[in-house]
C-alpha cells in the first residue's frame, strides 16, 4: 500500500484565535499527472493554468479520521482499473512577482462508484531550489453522493467510510501540493507536461470561531511503501 507522510511547520491559526480544531479526514496522493499552460507564451508573468489528474503510476488513500474511521485505497493506476475513480485538481497562476504567485480553484476526488469529493482551494505558489510548492488553504468542502448507490466512499482497492462527518457542511482544511521542477523549466517560464505531482489535503470543521492562516515553513511529502 502506498503511504504519504505529511510533514509541515508553523500551521498557524489567525491572530488572536486561540482555537483548535480536530482532523477529521485527509487525503493523499502521489504521481499525478501535473501540466501548465500560460495565458500569453511571450509572457510569463501574465500566469496560467495548472493541472493535475490521475495518472498510470498515481496512487493514494482518503481516510476518515473521525470515530469510526476508515481508508478508501487507491493503488497504482487506479484511474484506468476503475469506471468512475479519479483525481483532479486544477489551480491558476496570476499575480507572479518573482518567485511568488497567487493561485485559486478547486479539487475533486472520485470513488469507485463515482461519489466525489470536492472543494476549493486559494493560496500562493512559491518557487524553490529543490521544486515549486503551493501552500493553501480549502473552503466549500464537501462530499456530492453521485452514486446514490450507498453512503460510502469506496476506495477503488478495497475500504470505505461513511460520509457523514462531524460538524455541518461544508468544511474548511488545510491544503499542501508539491511538484518537482525539472530541466529549465524555471517558475512556471513555460508550459509543460507529465510533471509527477505530490499532493496532500487536511479537512476539519468549519466553525464560525476558527480560520486558517495557511502552511508556511518547511513542507516534505514523502511516499513509501508499507
Amino acid at each position: 500500500m502506498h503511504k504519504i507522510s505529511l510533514i509541515a511547520a508553523g500551521v498557524i491559526a489567525t491572530a488572536g484565535t486561540a482555537a483548535t480544531a480536530t482532523v477529521t479526514l485527509t487525503y493523499g496522493f502521489t504521481d499525478l499527472s501535473g501540466a501548465y499552460a500560460m495565458n500569453d507564451p511571450s509572457n510569463p508573468n501574465l500566469g496560467g493554468s495548472f493541472s493535475a489528474m490521475a495518472g498510470v503510476t498515481s496512487a493514494g488513500d482518503v481516510t476518515r479520521l473521525a470515530t469510526p474511521g476508515g481508508t478508501a485505497t487507491f493503488l497504482d493506476d487506479f484511474v484506468n482499473r476503475n469506471a468512475f475513480a479519479d483525481v483532479a485538481i486544477n489551480i491558476s497562476v496570476f499575480n507572479r512577482v518573482g518567485m511568488l504567485a497567487q493561485g485559486s480553484g478547486t479539487f475533486t476526488i472520485t470513488d469507485a462508484d463515482g461519489d466525489q469529493l470536492i472543494g476549493d482551494i486559494d493560496g500562493t505558489w512559491i518557487g524553490g531550489s529543490l521544486g515549486v510548492y503551493f501552500n493553501g488553504d480549502l473552503s466549500n468542502v464537501r462530499f456530492v453522493n453521485v452514486s446514490t448507490v450507498n453512503n460510502t466512499f469506496d476506495g477503488v482497492d478495497g475500504g470505505s467510510f461513511g460520509m457523514d462527518l462531524p460538524g455541518q457542511e461544508p468544511f474548511i482544511g488545510a491544503y499542501v501540493q508539491l511538484f518537482l521542477r525539472t530541466g529549465n523549466m524555471g517558475f512556471f517560464g513555460r508550459d509543460f507536461s507529465g510533471i509527477s505531482v505530490q499532493a496532500a489535503g487536511e479537512i476539519i470543521p468549519a466553525p464560525g470561531s476558527l480560520a486558517l492562516a495557511g502552511v508556511a515553513g518547511l513542507l516534505a511529502i514523502r511516499r513509501r511503501r508499507a
